[in-house]
C-alpha cells in the first residue's frame, strides 16, 4: 500500500450509488462534504459520474489520494481462525484458506485482508464489479489509493468508543425504499461477523427476520447477546416491520465529522480515519491504463517539443555569431580528448589481467550447473520416488527451490526430502546445501488418503538479514 509506512496529509473519501454521489474534500481547518445526484437512468450512472468527476478534475481539486468507499452489500465476509503462519508464506495461505470457505475462485475475486486477535478479516467482491465501479475513476486517471467496504470504513473510523457486544447496521437505499443493509458485529474493539443483505424486492419484514438470525448466530458462536445495535441510514423503514420482533436496543449512530447527512459525515470520518491508521482493510488500489499514461506523456511532450525547439533557435543564433570562439574551444577539446584516449588505451592493456580473471569467474558461473533449471530439474526428478508426484516447482532468485505437490503416504515425503539433501553432482559435491519440509498434510479424497506437502531446497547457504530470509518470487 502506498501510505503503509507513511500517514497521508489529506484524503478524498468519494462513493456513488443508489442514483447519488458523495464526496468528502479536505478543506481549510476541516473538510467539505457534498451529495450530488445522478438524473440519468441507472444503467447509465457510471457515466454520470465520470462526467461529474471531469468537471470536478478540471477544477483541481481531486489531486490528492482517492479512497473510493464502495457498497457492502457487494462483499462477502469471512472471519478465519488460522494458526500463526511465517511471514513469507501467510498471506497465500490466508488467499487459499479464503477461497475454499468462500467457495470463489481466486481468479474471478479480489481479497482484502485485516489481521485481529481472534483471526483474519477477510473481504472479498467480484473483479468483475470493482472494474465497472472504479471505471469512471480510471478513465480520469484519478489517484486511487484505497478501496474500502462501506461498513468496514464505519467500523474504523467509530469502534474506539464502543465497548461490549455491539453491532453497528447500515442502512441504504434513496428517498423512495431500502435497497440493502449491512450489519457489523464484535466485542470492543474486535469485529467478529460481517453480513451483508440485499432485498432485491422482499420488504422490511425480511430484512427484521435477517438481523434476527444474524444475531442469533452471534450469540450461538461466542456465547454472549449484543447489547446495542448503532443504526445509520432511514430507520423508519425498519421500525415499520419490527411489530412485536425483538432487537436489541437500537439508537443513531454518533459520528463526530463534518457533513449534512449521516453518510456524508460516515464519509468524513472514514477519510479521517485513513489519516490517522492508513492500514485500514482495503481492495488492491487498480492499475493504471497503459493508455491513460501515454496520453498524460502526449500532453507533456508537445509542451515540452515547444519549449525545446524556441531553445534550439536561441541556441544556434548564440553559436553562429561566436563560431570562431567555438572552433578554438573545439580544438583545445579535441586535443584533451585525444590525450585521455591515449591514457585510456595504457590503462586497458594494464587491466588486461583484471578482465581475463573477471571473465573466468563469469565461465565459472555459467558453467555451474546450479544455476541450470533444466539440470536441476532432471537431478531432482531422480531422487524423487515413484509414489509421489510435484504439481508445483519453483525456481526462486535467492538460491531457494520449492517443491508442492501429493504423496501416498508420508514416508514418501521423508524418502524425497532425504533422497534431496543425499543428492550428488559431479565430484560428489552435494547438490543442495539445506533441505527442509514446510508441511506435509493428509487429506482424504474419495476414499483415498493423499498427503499434500511442501518442500523447500537451498542451493546455497542461506542468508541471515531479515530481507535476505523473505521469500522472492521469480
Amino acid at each position: 500500500m502506498h501510505y503503509l509506512f507513511r500517514k497521508p496529509k489529506h484524503v478524498i473519501a468519494v462513493e456513488w450509488g443508489d442514483g447519488e454521489i458523495r464526496l468528502s474534500l479536505p478543506a481549510r481547518g476541516g473538510r467539505m462534504t457534498a451529495t450530488f445526484p445522478l438524473t440519468v437512468p441507472s444503467e447509465e450512472q457510471g457515466f454520470g459520474v465520470g462526467q461529474r468527476l471531469q468537471e470536478l478534475a478540471s477544477k483541481g481539486v481531486l489531486s490528492e489520494p482517492l479512497c473510493v468507499v464502495v457498497p457492502s452489500q457487494v462483499c462477502t465476509f469471512k472471519l478465519l481462525k488460522l494458526p500463526t503462519e511465517n511471514v513469507e508464506v501467510r498471506e497465500q495461505v490466508w488467499r487459499t484458506e479464503a477461497s475454499n470457505q468462500l467457495g470463489l475462485p481466486l481468479t474471478e475475486i479480489e481479497l482484502a485482508f485485516f489481521e485481529q486477535p481472534e483471526g483474519v478479516l477477510v473481504a472479498a467482491t467480484r473483479k468483475s464489479f470493482l472494474h465497472t465501479y472504479l471505471a469512471p475513476f480510471l478513465q480520469l486517471d484519478l489517484p486511487i489509493y484505497w478501496v474500502v467496504p462501506s461498513i468496514i470504513g464505519l467500523w474504523i473510523s467509530v469502534r474506539k468508543p464502543f465497548s461490549g457486544n455491539w453491532g453497528i447496521l447500515e442502512l441504504r437505499g434513496n428517498r423512495q425504499q431500502l435497497t440493502g443493509a449491512s450489519i457489523a458485529l464484535g466485542f470492543g474493539e474486535r469485529l467478529r461477523i460481517v453480513h451483508t443483505i440485499t432485498l432485491n424486492g422482499n420488504n422490511g419484514e425480511w430484512l427484521v427476520g435477517e438481523l434476527q438470525r444474524t444475531i442469533a448466530l452471534y450469540h450461538r458462536t461466542y456465547g454472549e447477546a449484543i447489547e446495542q445495535i448503532f443504526v445509520i441510514g432511514n430507520r423508519r423503514f425498519l421500525e415499520e416491520f419490527l411489530g412485536s420482533k425483538t432487537l436489541p436496543p437500537m439508537e443513531e449512530l454518533s459520528i463526530d465529522a463534518e457533513g449534512n447527512t449521516p453518510f456524508e459525515r460516515a464519509l468524513s470520518a472514514i477519510a479521517n480515519a485513513i489519516s490517522s491508521v492508513p492500514s485500514i482493510l482495503s481492495f488492491p488500489p487498480p492499475e493504471r491504463e497503459p493508455a491513460l499514461v501515454w496520453r498524460r506523456v502526449e500532453e507533456r511532450l508537445v509542451g515540452a517539443l515547444a519549449v525545446l525547439a524556441f531553445a534550439g533557435l536561441i541556441v544556434g543564433f548564440a553559436i553562429s555569431s561566436q563560431a570562431k570562439m567555438v572552433k578554438e574551444k573545439i580544438a583545445a577539446e579535441q586535443e584533451i580528448l585525444n590525450k585521455q584516449r591515449r591514457e585510456l588505451n595504457r590503462l586497458t592493456v594494464g587491466n588486461f589481467s583484471q578482465k581475463v580473471q573477471s571473465l573466468e569467474g563469469i565461465w565459472q558461473t555459467v558453467a555451474d550447473r546450479r544455476n541450470d533449471p533444466l539440470e536441476l530439474l532432471y537431478w531432482i526428478s531422480k531422487a524423487l520416488p515413484t509414489s509421489l508426484w510435484v504439481t508445483e516447482m519453483a525456481f526462486l532468485r535467492d538460491g531457494q527451490v520449492v517443491l508442492r505437490g501429493n504423496a501416498i503416504s508420508h514416508s514418501a515425503v521423508t524418502d524425497a526430502a532425504r533422497n534431496l539433501s543425499e543428492l550428488e553432482v559431479e565430484n560428489n559435491k552435494r547438490l543442495f546445501a539445506e533441505v527442509m519440509t514446510n508441511y506435509a498434510n493428509a487429506r482424504t479424497v474419495d476414499g483415498k488418503t493423499l498427503v499434500e506437502f511442501q518442500i523447500t531446497a537451498w542451493l546455497r547457504e542461506r542468508t541471515s538479514t531479515f530481507r535476505q530470509r523473505q521469500v522472492l518470487r521469480p
